[in-house]
């Protein structure tokens, strides 16, 4: 193997300059040796501030880098190891998978390869219901790693302390969170309404300078995860409220700047509440799933059916095929 050899005062110029061009074997280390270096070379060509040799020794080969696939070649067919999840959604350090009904058998052993090359994971579970029921919650299966449903997750500066089966969360949509937040003007006064564990809330205080932030929760679960997280991320201005929102908002007097409504499936049937405790110029976050060739006609329709303005919609999310999660920028007018 041919080698391109030069001082170690001069490597980094022929290191940029064997990328550059494609040259460098990447299959091997490189080789220090008094004061030089030699960086295996693909082919034989010429190096500016380099000399090319041919060197009597062996390069080390570079480790290969560990991965599912590699973990499982010899424990999986072929046609088993292309039905893998490609995607998979880490809570704190959880990482949630969903296994195809055909590598149901092989669960653990694939589990464990995913434990084994995942960096700060702890835990690996698979889905075994779908976000259901009043609360929009989801079952999940223990498959590797430690016993526990309970994780704190970390994401745009704040810390959640959350139980997979007991709060609704979905680690995908923290773009969206951040977004919103970015949203928040000095001295507004939020509300966020299906707030669960206090995600949306936490980001908002923790990267605005918004006066007030509100949050309405039914689930009681969740509820008292946003007690604990007030309390762990020391925020001051986050009032918590546990109830239904149809309950308690019609009670309130004070109007807000800007309300969020993570609510994806029926968050409309509230839109009307929310309309009235939102001061005229203020904006409501309104999430639905909708199919991406509707959302013309949808913004249309929200527009004449209340007394808002749609400023912009946007893709927060996947939901199936063509299906999206939107959010809706409302104006009140």
């Amino acid at each position: 193997m041919y080698a391109a050899y030069t001082e170690l005062k001069k490597a980094e110029k022929v290191k940029l300059y064997l990328a550059k061009h494609n040259l460098f074997n990447q299959d091997f280390l490189p080789v220090r040796e008094l004061g030089h270096i030699y960086f295996p070379l693909r082919k034989r060509a010429k190096v500016p501030h380099a000399e090319i040799t041919k060197p009597k020794f062996k390069f080390p080969q570079k480790p290969l880098k560990l991965t599912v696939e590699s973990l499982l070649k010899n424990k999986l067919t072929t046609k088993q190891l292309k039905l893998l999840p490609k995607s998979q959604e880490l809570v704190g350090t959880i990482l949630v998978l969903e296994i195809p009904e055909e590598l149901e058998k092989k669960e653990k052993i694939i589990a464990e390869a995913y434990l084994k090359v995942t960096h700060h994971v702890n835990t690996v579970v698979k889905k075994t219901k779908i976000h259901h029921g009043q609360f929009r919650l989801r079952g999940v299966k223990i498959l590797a790693g430690k016993r526990t449903k309970e994780t704190t997750h970390y994401e745009n500066g704040i810390k959640l302390q959350l139980h997979l089966e007991k709060t609704y969360f979905s680690a995908r949509t923290a773009n969206e969170r951040l977004r919103v937040s970015k949203q928040v003007k000095k001295n507004e006064q939020v509300l966020v309404m299906f707030a669960g564990c206090g995600p949306l809330p936490l980001v908002i205080a923790k990267n605005t300078e918004a006066k007030d932030i509100y949050s309405i929760e039914l689930n009681p679960f969740a509820h008292q995860y946003a007690l604990k997280n007030e309390e762990l991320n020391k925020i001051h201005n986050w009032h918590i409220f546990h109830g239904d929102v149809k309950d308690i908002l019609p009670k309130w007097k004070r109007k807000f700047n800007r309300i969020a409504m993570p609510l994806p499936k029926t968050g409309e049937e509230f839109l009307p509440i929310a309309i009235k405790r939102c001061k005229k110029g203020g904006i409501i976050h309104l999430y639905a799933f909708l199919n991406e060739n509707d959302l013309s006609k949808e913004v249309r329709r929200i527009n004449k059916a209340y007394s808002v303005k749609v400023l912009r919609k946007v893709k927060c999310g996947q939901f199936s095929p063509n299906v999206y999660r939107i959010c809706f920028d409302l104006k009140v007018l």
